[in-house]
């Protein structure tokens, strides 16, 4: 199941993945342990990508990065390697605007601001326009 999941671009997301994980649970009989046992050897024979993994990586870059500061906040700059770095670790199977997306997401539940940026009218404009991530 985990390999069918997978042929959707090889980027396992979270609620698929306890999905697959309660799926082998209820079928298999399987304990927790070994569901996720199996399933993280499958991700990593056939080469595929967790969410939870790209997000982990990311989140811990964003907070070394933030706290660099009191207000916690984040460049653009760092915004965008932050994306960079997330699709990195998602081995470029998510698009930019989807990377952009979970990074913004993941700065707002650490509770991580954007800078201002810009010559003359410093504003957070770059950060509000991107899109809030869906469910």
């Amino acid at each position: 199941m985990v390999r069918i999941e997978g042929m959707n671009g090889g980027f396992i997301r979270t609620e698929d993945e306890r999905r697959l994980l309660q799926d082998g649970m209820t079928r298999f009989n399987l304990s927790l342990d070994e569901a996720n046992g199996a399933m993280l050897a499958t991700v990593n024979d056939q080469k595929l990508v967790l969410q939870r993994v790209a997000d982990e990586g990311t989140r811990e870059f964003l907070n070394v990065q933030a706290s660099r500061n009191r207000q916690r906040t984040l460049s653009r700059s760092d915004f965008r390697q932050a994306v960079e770095m997330y699709r990195a670790k998602a081995r470029q199977r998510v698009s930019e605007e989807e990377a952009k997306r979970r990074v913004k997401s993941l700065m707002l539940e650490e509770g991580i601001t954007a800078k201002r940026h810009g010559w003359i009218i410093r504003s957070r404009r770059w950060f509000n326009s991107i899109p809030e991530q869906i469910a």
